[in-house]
């Protein structure tokens, strides 16, 4: 048996889980949410059974159960995608371009620096819709000759990942550029 604390961020985030959890367990019937109240006790020897007694005399009898539990870590495999832009216009409109298209996507601006005048890099996490998961995507933008290269990092789950990028391209495609796919890459 596994207890699975989530910190959920916001109350959106909270509906998302438990769409995942009710699936489950409607699937499965080993998945369950529990109505209780959980608590992480970092106690040894007579702070325990102190807390512990203390807990008992303001409950009915039965209803406290007590498990050791070791933290485990576990996390789906990341996958990671790159895309190879070639933008032929100058590196301020490609920056204004990709702000637009990341504007209409759940995504949040995590970074974005000027390394010179023809060098900038940003960073994205967008969530994707349908219970997709998050993906991370960092740009690396180099201008040459009025042209603008874009290095496209696309890193999540796979599924997240798939479908960004085939959004990305599809987005890319109604403006004057040149895509090339780079090598696929998983990583654990």
């Amino acid at each position: 048996m596994h207890i699975i604390i989530l910190n959920c961020a916001d109350d959106t985030e909270k509906k998302r889980v438990r769409y995942v959890i009710d699936k489950w367990e409607a699937e499965t019937g080993k998945i369950a949410e529990l109505k209780a109240i959980v608590v992480k006790a970092d106690l040894d020897g007579k702070d325990m059974t102190d807390f512990l007694t203390e807990l008992y005399s303001k409950i009915s009898a039965g209803r406290v159960e007590l498990y050791s539990a070791e933290r485990e870590h576990m996390e789906p495999e990341k996958h990671i995608e790159r895309l190879n832009v070639r933008f032929r216009d100058d590196i301020k409109s490609v920056e204004r371009l990709i702000s637009f298209i990341f504007s209409k996507k759940n995504s949040t601006l995590r970074m974005h620096r000027y390394l010179s005048d023809d060098f900038a890099e940003m960073e994205y996490v967008v969530y994707m819709r349908r219970g997709k998961g998050g993906v991370s995507v960092k740009f690396a933008l180099r201008e040459y000759s009025g042209e603008t290269m874009a290095d496209i990092r696309l890193e999540g789950v796979q599924e997240a990942v798939k479908s960004l990028e085939s959004e990305l391209k599809s987005d890319f495609s109604y403006f004057d550029v040149e895509m090339g796919d780079d090598d696929k890459h998983s990583l654990k």
